[in-house]
């Protein structure tokens, strides 16, 4: 593979090149190693009893770089770790008062101080004392009189455990949190998918409001459910369908005696959400003021909390749905949202024809949804792959060039240990609006590749073009000027960027294209990073 800069002037360049890009050849270049995160200053107590093992660990410890604290007794141990708990703790286990066993037990029963690993110091090394050490919690054990090499030794490792510790709870934390989410989503999604299912299957809109009714009070798990529907006149409402408990006396006495009701603007719960045309929460009807229509029949059939929807198309209101629980219900705005969403459906039945137009565009972005990274809101991983392979097959017809560049944000791990993931991922999102913005034509695709590694894919263009891209995504991060303090090259965020040209032949794979681009990239933070290389499998050709 010949590897080097490409300055062609032909009907697939952006614009002419007038300076001669960086180029590189060969493979044997060193890596650069990404700035490391500052030292961590660990906090250490030692409790003994005896000022010399005292003055003899400090010693120790103070020549790491450790930060020191020490206590002569269990009990002024117990105190200095409730004042700021340390990283670790070196226990001697013989002292007057309350002894280290004592104290070790103290420190894992109180859930602010128990995952403290603690390193036993003692004379004693039969089996009974050590076995003892460990049952009340200890981490390790370390037998007097002690090596400095071994004190260290022990303490790293259970540093490093105790991390490694850390990290795992947060990540499961987030996992648990991720997976909440989804199984939410999901569920939501479900509703959401068997509601336009029921009433798109539906041959009347009283069955489609039957519909809605029972899935959605099947959903959220509310207790009786209604629909009112203005009368010929458009003057008043009156109740068209309901969805209740047949063996419930007291939903279906509050199902009749609600039958021959009807509401005008602004009376009841339907009559105010038929004013307003907004959602109505109401968590408490015992403690609403002034009362309303229905209210004390509502309180007597056990309903406490009431929710409204309208349903309303062009301008026009279609029907109020009223939902009641009998469990007070604060408000959900996540409820709220879904059942708003089922309405908006509902209402798209009445006008099919208009249903099926916005059916089809739901379909269309919940494709293209599947198509975009969540984060920075451009193409994802699998459009690429997708889009790659549908572009390598149709310049492979036509042998004309294919351009991909990749990108990574540089030092980046840095800029996160320095202003924190969610400045970390605004960053992304700045990067990403800046490369689309870049991309002009309807054939070019931004990408986030992965991390902080991003892609373009630019059809019918030669390496030149490429470069010209490169070299406008460049002036546009200089224009954001995002302060990165912890870069090695700039006080703001750079981009290294690998470009590789192809023209797809029947010998090739498109995963090659890759590879040229990947080895370039690498090829660019090798060489300092903050700037492109190019990579070609083919001198340039005229078109």
């Amino acid at each position: 593979m010949n590897l080097s800069n490409l300055s062609s002037r032909n009907q697939f360049s952006r614009q002419p090149s007038t300076a001669r890009p960086q180029g590189w050849s060969g493979r044997s270049l060193a890596l650069s190693c990404p700035l490391q995160p500052e030292a961590v200053v660990h906090s250490i107590l030692i409790v003994d009893d005896h000022p010399d093992n005292l003055r003899t660990l400090a010693g120790i410890l103070g020549r790491e770089g450790y930060r020191m604290r020490k206590a002569t007794n269990g009990e002024m141990a117990l105190l200095t770790v409730q004042t700021e708990p340390p990283d670790l703790i070196l226990m001697d286990i013989r002292m007057p008062g309350m002894d280290g066993y004592t104290a070790c037990l103290e420190l894992k029963a109180n859930p602010k101080t128990a995952e403290i690993p603690i390193i036993f110091l003692s004379a004693a090394e039969d089996v009974d004392a050590k076995v003892k050490a460990f049952e009340v919690g200890g981490a390790d054990y370390i037998t007097k009189p002690f090596r400095a090499e071994e004190v260290l030794v022990r303490i790293r490792q259970q540093l490093m455990l105790r991390l490694q510790s850390q990290q795992l709870q947060a990540h499961n934390q987030r996992l648990q949190i991720e997976i909440q989410v989804r199984q939410q989503a999901e569920a939501e999604t479900q509703l959401l998918l068997a509601t336009i299912q029921a009433v798109s299957q539906a041959t009347s809109f009283e069955e489609a409001l039957q519909a809605v009714l029972c899935e959605v009070n099947g959903a959220i798990a509310w207790d009786y459910g209604e629909a009112w529907t203005p009368d010929e006149t458009i003057m008043s409402l009156w109740l068209r369908q309901v969805c209740v408990k047949t063996k419930d006396e007291r939903l279906q006495g509050f199902y009749h005696a609600s039958q021959n009701l009807t509401f005008g603007v602004g009376q009841g719960v339907p009559g105010q959400v038929w004013e307003t045309r907004q959602l109505l929460w109401l968590e408490d009807l015992q403690n609403i003021a002034p009362s309303f229509a229905r209210q004390e029949m509502a309180i007597a059939a056990g309903l406490v909390t009431v929710l409204g929807v309208p349903i309303v198309v062009d301008g026009r209101l279609l029907a109020v749905l009223v939902f009641y629980s009998r469990s007070q219900i604060p408000q959900d705005p996540k409820v709220m949202e879904l059942v708003q969403a089922i309405a908006l459906q509902l209402g798209g039945f009445i006008q099919r024809k208009q249903m099926e137009a916005e059916l089809l565009q739901a379909n269309r972005e919940l494709q293209r949804l599947v198509h975009l990274d969540g984060l920075t809101g451009i193409a994802n991983r699998r459009c690429f792959d997708a889009t790659l392979e549908q572009e390598w097959l149709r310049l492979r017809r036509n042998q004309l060039p294919l351009s991909l560049i990749l990108c990574d944000v540089d030092y980046f791990k840095g800029f996160n240990d320095r202003y924190g993931h969610l400045a970390g991922d605004d960053c992304l999102k700045q990067v990403a609006a800046a490369i689309a913005g870049v991309c002009k034509r309807s054939a070019d695709l931004a990408v986030r590749y992965g991390g902080e590694e991003f892609a373009v894919l630019l059809p019918y263009t030669d390496t030149a073009g490429a470069i010209c891209v490169v070299e406008q995504i460049q002036a546009a991060l200089k224009t954001l000027a995002i302060p990165h303090a912890q870069s090695a090259i700039a006080d703001h965020v750079t981009i290294s960027f690998g470009i590789a040209t192809l023209i797809p032949d029947g010998l090739q794979e498109p995963t090659l294209l890759i590879e040229y681009a990947d080895e370039a990239l690498y090829q660019a933070k090798a060489q300092g990073r903050d700037r492109y290389c190019t990579a070609i499998a083919s001198p340039p050709r005229e078109y």
